[in-house]
């Protein structure tokens, strides 16, 4: 067997070769009157770190619905209108696994703290300025570009 550190599995013996591409996962970015809503982890990787609410593209699944899923089952809420902010590579370590991933970051506004929240997934929800966010407290790197990103106004369209 032979790896070439990026993405290529190959056998020697059969010549077969398997491309291990990148996982999809998703963010939201909401917002509620000024304020975006963090999720504090309840898992590894980066449990008790600051997040987006968010989670992994499941097969036959676009990225939208994924991520109206993964806020229904962690918050419990349903979100209206979704903008596409932009996406950013990223290394999900868990269980002494590398996956490296595509996060896709989608912008919401919401009119109400969302209470029904998955305590398996989520510690606490927290609702911050982002001017308040500490970017050492976030999780992953993609998060926290992300989350420059929009600091700086940038809109989304200019997704890069």
């Amino acid at each position: 067997m032979f790896f070439d550190d990026v993405k290529e599995f190959s056998c020697r013996a059969c010549s077969f070769t398997y491309y291990h591409n990148v996982a999809a996962g998703v963010g939201a970015i909401l917002e509620l009157d000024g304020k975006i809503v963090l999720i504090r982890r309840g898992k590894e990787p980066g449990k008790g770190k600051l997040d987006l609410p968010g989670g992994f593209v499941d097969p036959k699944e676009t990225a939208e619905e994924a991520i109206r899923r993964e806020v229904r089952e962690e918050l419990g809420i349903d979100i209206g209108t979704l903008k596409y902010f932009g996406s950013r590579p990223n290394l999900y370590e868990y269980e002494g696994v590398a996956y490296h991933t595509c996060d896709l970051f989608f912008y919401s506004k919401i009119d109400s703290v969302p209470t029904n929240l998955d305590r398996t997934e989520v510690q606490e929800l927290v609702l911050m300025e982002l001017r308040e966010v500490a970017f050492g407290e976030i999780a992953f790197p993609s998060v926290r570009a992300c989350l420059s990103r929009f600091f700086a106004g940038a809109t989304g369209d200019d997704a890069a």
